[in-house]
C-alpha cells in the first residue's frame, strides 16, 4: 500500500533516472542540431524522407493491413468475449466518456487542421491516374481523407491496447509498459534491462514525434483562428502563444488529476464538436454535404483494397509513399501511447467491445469532421462562394482552412467554439501524452501512484518545444520524417508484442475458455 500526504493522495513514484536522463538527454541534443543546423537539417530530412516512403513504404502497409487483421479476429474470433481485468471486472468508465476520451486523446488539433484542407491536395495532385481538377479528381479528393482517417488508423491505435492491458489487467503486471508488453517473447528479465529501457524509450521517441506531427499541423491552424479572432496578424510569436495557452491548460488538468481531467476536458470537448459540426451542418450546404459524404463512402468502399495496396510503383507519382505510408508511420509512432492509454480506461469491457468500439467510434468521429468541415470548404471551391485553393496557394493552407468558415453566417460564434475546441484537444493530447512518458520514465510506478508533477511538466514542455522547432525548419517534410523515423523500429516491436500477446493467450487457453463461456451464459440471463 502506498503511502498518501496530508490530503489522502497518493505520493508521486520516483523517477527512472537511466531512461528519464538518457531520452531527455538525445532529444535535446536533437533540438540543439535541429536549431543550430537549420538550414542543412531541411535537405537531411528530405533525404531520410525519399528513402523511407519510397523504398521501405510496403512495411508500413503490410504492417497496418496485419494489424487490422489482428483486430478482426480478436473482435470475432474465439476470445472475443475476455474481459480486460476478468468476468467480474467492471467498466470504470460509461460508454460516452469512454469514446470521448481515446479519441480527444488520439485526434487532438491536427484533425480540425485537416478535415478543412486534406481534399484540396488530393484534388489539385490526385492519385490512382486521375486528372487534376477534375469531377473524378474531386470525388477520389473527398474519399481518400474517409480511408486515411479510418478503420485501418484506427487499428493500428488500438492493437498495442490488447498485450499491454492484457498483461496489467489480466495477467498481474506491475506497469503498463511497452517493455512488458513484449516479455512474453524478449523474457521478464530482459524486459526491465537494457532492452525494455531501449523499448520504453522508444515509446517516449515515437511519442515526442508523433506529437510534434500533430502539433506541427494543429498549431498554425489555431494560431490562424486566434489571429482572426483578435484581429492580429499571425506570426510565429502568435503560435509560440498559441503554445503557452495550451500548456497553461495542460497544467490546469494536471492540478485536476489525470482521471478527472482528461475525462472532464473530453466530455466538453466532444459536447462543443457536436455543437460546431450540427451549427456549420445547418447554415453550410446541408445537402451538399450528406451527398457527397455518401458519395465518398460509396466509393471508398468500392475501392478499399486498392487504396489499402497501393504503392504506384510503376507510375512512381509518390503518392501512396506522401500520404498513405505517411499516415500508418504516424499512426505506428502513436500505438505504444495509444495502447497505454486505452488499456488504462478499457478494464471491464471485452476485446469485442474494445477492438469495434474504437474502430468503429473512431471512424465516424473523424467521418463525421470530414463530412461536414471538408464539405464546406470543398462546396466553397467548387462553387464559387470562397476561392480556397487561391488562398491556400497565396497566403497558406490555414488561413484557407479558417477563411471557408468565415463565409458561413454566425462566423464569429463559429471562430470561437472553433478556437476553444482547438485549446481543449491540444489539452488533452498533451496532458495525455505526457503523462504516458512520465509514467515510463518513472521507477517501479504502482497502483495508486502518479509520476512527479516535475516529470510531466518537462515532457509537456518538450513535446511543444519539439513542435515548435519543426514548425520553425518550414513544411510538411519535417514533420511527415518525424513520423516516419520514429515508427519503423516501433513496428517492428508492436510486431514482437502482438507475438507476445498471442502466446499468453494460449496460455490461458483453457482459463480463457471457461471465462469466456461463463461471461456469455450470464449476459444471456441478464444478471
Amino acid at each position: 500500500m502506498s503511502q498518501k500526504n496530508e490530503n489522502n493522495k497518493p505520493l508521486n513514484a520516483a523517477v527512472d533516472k537511466q531512461l528519464f536522463w538518457g531520452a531527455a538527454s538525445l532529444i535535446a541534443i536533437l533540438i540543439v542540431v535541429m536549431v543550430v543546423f537549420e538550414e542543412s537539417m531541411g535537405g537531411v530530412l528530405q533525404n531520410i524522407f525519399n528513402f523511407m516512403t519510397d523504398q521501405l513504404g510496403w512495411v508500413y502497409i503490410w504492417g497496418a493491413l496485419i494489424v487490422t487483421a489482428v483486430i478482426a479476429w480478436l473482435s470475432f474470433g474465439k476470445y472475443k468475449d475476455v474481459k480486460f481485468g476478468g468476468p467480474d471486472a467492471i467498466k470504470e468508465f460509461n460508454t460516452f466518456s469512454w469514446l470521448a476520451m481515446f479519441f480527444c486523446s488520439g485526434i487532438g488539433t491536427s484533425l480540425l487542421a485537416w478535415a478543412s484542407k486534406e481534399w484540396y491536395y488530393y484534388y489539385v495532385s490526385p492519385p490512382l491516374g486521375v486528372e487534376a481538377l477534375t469531377t473524378e479528381a474531386a470525388e477520389v479528393a473527398s474519399a481518400y481523407p474517409l480511408f486515411h482517417w479510418g478503420i485501418i488508423g484506427w487499428a493500428i491505435y488500438c492493437i498495442m491496447a490488447f498485450p499491454i492491458g492484457y498483461a496489467y489487467w489480466n495477467r498481474g503486471a506491475d506497469s503498463m509498459r511497452f517493455s512488458t508488453a513484449c516479455s512474453g517473447v524478449i523474457g521478464e528479465k530482459n524486459a526491465k534491462g537494457l532492452l525494455g529501457k531501449f523499448i520504453d524509450f522508444l515509446l517516449i521517441f515515437g511519442l515526442l514525434g508523433a506529437n510534434a506531427t500533430s502539433l506541427g499541423s494543429g498549431t498554425p491552424m489555431l494560431a490562424e483562428s486566434v489571429s482572426r479572432l483578435l484581429n492580429v496578424p499571425h506570426t510565429f510569436t502568435v503560435d509560440i502563444w498559441v503554445v503557452v495557452i495550451w500548456t497553461a491548460l495542460f497544467t490546469t488538468s494536471v492540478t485536476l488529476g489525470l482521471k478527472k481531467g482528461i475525462k472532464m476536458l473530453s466530455d466538453i470537448n466532444i459536447i462543443l464538436v457536436l455543437a460546431l459540426c450540427s451549427f456549420v451542418f445547418i447554415v453550410g450546404p446541408t445537402f451538399f454535404m450528406i451527398n457527397n459524404f455518401t458519395n465518398s463512402m460509396g466509393y471508398m468502399t468500392t475501392n478499399f483494397f486498392r487504396m489499402a495496396f497501393y504503392t504506384d510503383a510503376i507510375g512512381g507519382s509518390m503518392f501512396p509513399q506522401w500520404w498513405t505510408v505517411f499516415y500508418w508511420a504516424w499512426y505506428f509512432a502513436y500505438a505504444p501511447y495509444m495502447g497505454i492509454f486505452i488499456a488504462r480506461v478499457s478494464r471491464g469491457r471485452t476485446f469485442r467491445e474494445v477492438g469495434l468500439g474504437v474502430l468503429i467510434g473512431g471512424s465516424l468521429g473523424c467521418a463525421l469532421f470530414f463530412a461536414i468541415l471538408g464539405n464546406n470548404a470543398l462546396f466553397n471551391e467548387l462553387s464559387g462562394t470562397y476561392a480556397f485553393i487561391e488562398t491556400a496557394k497565396t497566403q497558406g493552407d490555414f488561413a484557407a482552412v479558417v477563411g471557408s468558415l468565415m463565409v458561413l453566417p454566425g462566423k464569429q460564434i463559429i471562430l470561437l467554439i472553433f478556437v476553444f475546441i482547438g485549446f481543449v484537444y491540444s489539452a488533452t493530447t498533451i496532458d495525455s501524452s505526457a503523462y504516458c512518458m512520465a509514467t515510463v520514465a518513472s521507477k517501479d510506478l504502482k497502483k495508486g501512484e502518479e509520476p512527479t508533477w516535475w516529470n510531466r511538466m518537462f515532457w509537456a514542455l518538450m513535446l511543444g518545444t519539439v513542435a515548435l522547432v519543426v514548425m520553425n525548419i518550414g513544411g510538411l517534410v519535417p514533420i511527415k520524417t518525424a513520423s516516419l523515423v520514429v515508427a519503423f523500429p516501433i513496428l517492428f516491436f508492436v510486431g514482437v508484442a502482438v507475438v507476445s500477446f498471442k502466446r499468453w493467450l494460449d496460455e490461458d487457453k483453457p482459463h480463457l475458455q471457461v471465462i469466456s463461456e461463463d461471461y456469455v451464459k450470464v449476459d444471456k440471463m441478464g444478471k
